[in-house]
């Protein structure tokens, strides 16, 4: 069976999405990669994992220093704040698979939605992020990986 770093590349190329996967350093935080990968910083996309108290989970990505609004994710998604569950990195690697570092917006199995945040959609074209493995970094445009992940975009980021 593929790593998971390969399934999310099959993903991407069975969709057509043009993508370069990075190799280089562990990274496994924004502060991380930050501080040791040439990326650019406003093209950042961190992917945040939680669980649906129904069954399920949900991958929110937005930009890497935006903080998700737990009560926009849930109206988002239709459900209650009570019945999403931000997930520990161990409860990401159990139930996901992805390491710490690893986490991005493409998921690997059928009971996973991804949704973007609004304005990352608006404001980003070219997105790094997350791949499957803190030594690897995704490059693509956003709106591809909106079309992979068939994503959902809603205002899901914290506005000051």
């Amino acid at each position: 069976m593929p790593d998971l770093a390969e399934r999310i590349a099959e993903r991407l190329a069975t969709h057509g999405v043009p993508f370069t996967i990075h190799e280089h350093v562990e990274a496994r935080t924004v502060a991380d990669a930050l501080e040791r990968l040439p990326f650019s910083p406003d093209a950042y996309l961190k992917t945040v994992a939680f669980r649906l108290k129904a069954g399920g989970w949900v991958l929110a990505a937005l930009r890497g220093a935006d903080r998700v609004d737990y009560r926009a994710l849930a109206t988002a998604l239709g459900v209650s704040r009570r019945d999403l569950h931000q997930m520990t990195p161990d409860e990401v690697a159990t139930d996901l698979g992805y390491p710490v570092g690893g986490v991005g917006p493409v998921p690997t199995n059928d009971q996973t939605r991804t949704i973007f945040d609004a304005q990352a959609a608006e404001q980003l074209d070219t997105v790094y992020c997350g791949a499957g493995r803190p030594d690897r970094t995704l490059e693509a445009h956003l709106t591809d990986l909106v079309a992979a992940c068939d994503g959902l975009v809603a205002p899901i980021a914290q506005r000051e």
